[in-house]
């Protein structure tokens, strides 16, 4: 009997079991799986190390993506035998016979390689079917994607059939299968055209705003001259005003600085600021940098304060991080307790830094977080582990809440990885982060360039090349325009106390929520609604008010569930404040 069955989700009430295409944001997130889909649900304890849950399916003209359920939490790239069959043309009687079909493709994800059975056999990599998967950290829900006009040989199309089949099987000692035993699973590609991808703009809108990136440079990048032209070209289109260089080894913040007035000179004849206090991170800074302190000795982290111009109200502190690689899991912990402990001790008085209350604050950097999610974690939630060395952890934002991890997506393709080297065995991924404080400052958008990807008028608008960042390094840069919550206590030259935008109520809230504002005097206003990566998602207000108490009902019943942001703005007054969509 064939099993295949629908995953209840609780977006949408399912009304079929047919295929259906999806604009999906590869982000290891997998909240845009909104609607019932193809799904195969697996018996529960029937395994043996792992115990496959369900899986279900997907398309959009590019990939086929496939969303993996599997206790307990575990790393999909590495440690397990866990293999993926698929038959691409529907013929059982070609390709590898397993569990009644005939798979051309199988791929081994513990060993991140694979074999497809067409003409003989390949041995392939990740690049030859255009493998994506996310998280980059231990999970227990995956997002894959593969290519749907890969030729695996070079020769044959993997995909030769509008209908396929797909097969999981632990390849351990009783290990499970998904479908059982003499069940099938069939997935027709839904050719429905999906949404264009909703390209971002390089180019800061508002100047007012901070723009900050992080970039890992690749051994010395920055100052190779073989590498030189590809740097100045991507560093010119971004123009950043605060950066985190990472694997500038033996690069001087000097030759940093001097590099940056160069390419991205100053008005008025002033310089970059740059601080090395660790052995490979640069900061740098076109406003001055107060102090820096090295969180962790030892390790590759370093903290600046950074002078912010009086119309921002604040400064900002800037925690430059490059974590070790790899099966370091146990150092990584603790640099991760490590950086969680200095903002708990900058928030509370005495110790090694006071910073002002509600000072913005941003952990940026190649995190290189590839194993236990605990480290993401941590950083975001302010759990210490090494209690013991690092002492209690806590809620690291000023509200006591959690940080805000930023996905942001690429400009022009809808996926979140950060890092790819196609001559690793190891497919793309996240590595590349920026946590921040988001009860005190907003994100205005956030972005990864890959120019390979890049369309030529898009790169020509920007002054790119394709393969800048490809020859540039193997990390992506991930840039963010940051605007601050302006709080009660700043001067009234900024904020007058007399307007105030109020928490909504209910929060969380499903599927309604009121939000209320006062004003003093008569002004324009806008109030608008943005999702975590700043995309607007509807407009509240905008029209000129006299003064007056208002209240606005904020109706999400077509909106995914997930945190999302309404900012006021009325004449000089702006404030951005979070909401939860639960439902």
């Amino acid at each position: 009997m064939i099993k295949i069955l629908l995953l209840f989700l609780l977006f949408i009430p399912f009304n079929n079991l047919s295929a259906q295409s999806l604009p999906i944001f590869l982000d290891g997130k997998t909240d845009d799986w909104n609607i019932p889909l193809p799904t195969y649900i697996d018996d529960i304890g029937d395994g043996n190390i792992f115990d496959f849950r369900y899986f279900s399916v997907t398309n959009d003209e590019q990939f086929l993506f496939i969303r993996l359920k599997i206790t307990p939490e575990f790393k999909l790239v590495e440690d397990n035998f866990i293999s993926l069959y698929i038959d691409g043309d529907n013929n059982m009687g070609t390709g590898i016979v397993v569990n009644g079909i005939g798979a051309e493709l199988k791929w081994d994800f513990g060993f991140r390689n694979g074999e497809f059975y067409k003409n003989g056999t390949t041995q392939i990599g990740f690049p030859d079917i255009q493998y994506r998967s996310l998280p980059t950290v231990t999970d227990t829900t995956y997002e894959i994607a593969i290519g749907r006009n890969v030729l695996p040989n070079g020769t044959d199309l993997l995909f030769t059939s509008s209908t396929i089949k797909i097969f999981f099987k632990d390849n351990d000692s009783n290990g499970d299968w998904m479908p059982n035993s003499g069940n099938i699973f069939d997935y027709t590609f839904d050719e429905t055209p999906t949404p264009p991808v909703n390209l971002i703009e390089i180019n800061k809108e508002n100047p007012s705003l901070m723009r900050v990136m992080n970039y890992n440079v690749l051994n010395d990048g920055l100052l190779d001259l073989s590498r030189e032209e590809n740097f100045t070209r991507i560093l010119q289109a971004i123009r950043p005003d605060i950066i985190g260089f990472n694997e500038l080894w033996n690069s001087t913040a000097s030759q940093v600085q001097t590099l940056l007035d160069d390419i991205l000179p100053l008005q008025n004849g002033e310089s970059w600021t740059t601080v090395k206090l660790d052995g490979g991170n640069v900061t740098a800074s076109i406003y001055p940098i107060i102090q820096s302190w090295l969180v962790f000795p030892g390790q590759r982290i370093t903290a600046s304060l950074i002078d912010l111009p009086a119309e921002f109200d604040k400064d900002v502190m800037v925690i430059n991080a490059h974590y070790r690689c790899c099966g370091a899991n146990v150092i990584r912990q603790e640099e991760a307790d490590a950086t969680i402990a200095f903002i708990l001790d900058a928030k509370t008085p005495g110790g090694s830094i006071d910073l002002l209350q509600d000072t913005p604050f941003i952990i940026l950097g190649d995190l290189n977080l590839v194993g236990d999610r605990q480290q993401l974690t941590t950083l975001v939630t302010g759990e210490i582990i090494n209690t013991q060395l690092f002492g209690n952890g806590g809620p690291p934002d000023w509200d006591e809440t959690d940080l805000e991890d930023l996905i942001a997506q690429q400009t022009d393709k809808r996926t979140a990885y950060t890092w790819r080297n196609d001559n690793s065995s190891f497919p793309p991924g996240r590595l590349d982060f920026q946590i921040y404080s988001n009860s005190v400052m907003s994100i205005e958008k956030s972005f990864v360039i890959q120019t390979e990807i890049m369309s030529m008028d898009r790169l020509t608008q920007y002054g790119l090349l394709q393969f800048d960042t490809r020859n540039a390094s193997d990390h992506f840069p991930k840039v963010t325009d940051y605007s601050f919550t302006i709080t009660s206590n700043a001067s009234e030259d900024f904020q007058p106390m007399d307007f105030k935008l109020e928490q909504n109520f209910p929060n969380p809230f499903n599927p309604s929520t009121s939000i209320q504002y006062a004003m003093s005097s008569g002004q324009f206003v806008i109030l608008k609604v943005y999702d975590v990566l700043g995309t607007e998602v509807k407009t509240l207000v905008n029209e000129e008010l006299p003064a007056g108490i208002y209240e606005v009902i904020f109706d999400a019943a077509n909106l995914p569930s997930g945190i999302y942001f309404y900012r006021l703005q009325a004449g000089i007054f702006t404030e951005t404040k979070k909401m939860l969509i639960l439902k």
